[in-house]
């Protein structure tokens, strides 16, 4: 009896184990500061590439905004077939995302995409002024997702 009931343990925790992907677990979390701006004539900025680790979301934290929010896209480093080249482009699930001051996490696929560096780009939405704050291209914690 207990050895059947150790046994239907151990069985438990090996199949909890093996439906917890891998990319679960973020990689690159260190957050690092960014600050531009952004006005008419330099409508947008990006942000330093950063190793994209795995599938988790994009970490934002935005600071400082132009007026009340900012558009933000997560761009992937992504090859291109064949060539042996690599270009950049907007992963972000939905396409841009208006942004508030605050912590937030994105929805994108850089690293599905077989994109292995990501960024941020902003652009300003209605005022002129600077977008600050800091942001991991991988992610962990319960920030919200803006999209």
């Amino acid at each position: 009896m207990l050895k059947k009931r150790i046994s239907s343990i151990v069985l438990a925790a090996i199949m909890i184990l093996t439906f917890i992907p891998s990319s679960t677990f973020a990689a690159n979390i260190k957050d690092e500061p960014f600050s531009f701006q952004v006005t008419v004539s330099n409508k947008s900025g990006t942000t330093k590439a950063r190793a994209k680790e795995n599938t988790t979301s994009t970490y934002v934290h935005v600071k400082q905004t132009p007026g009340s929010v900012i558009n933000m896209d997560v761009q992937g480093f992504r090859p291109t077939s064949g060539s042996g080249t690599n270009y950049w482009v907007n992963e972000t699930i939905g396409g841009k995302v208006l942004l508030l001051k605050g912590e937030w996490r994105v929805k994108q696929t850089v690293y599905e995409n077989g994109g292995r560096s990501a960024r941020l780009r902003f652009e300003r939405y209605a005022t002129d002024g600077i977008v600050s704050g800091d942001w991991s291209p991988d992610s962990v914690g319960s920030a919200p997702h803006a999209n």
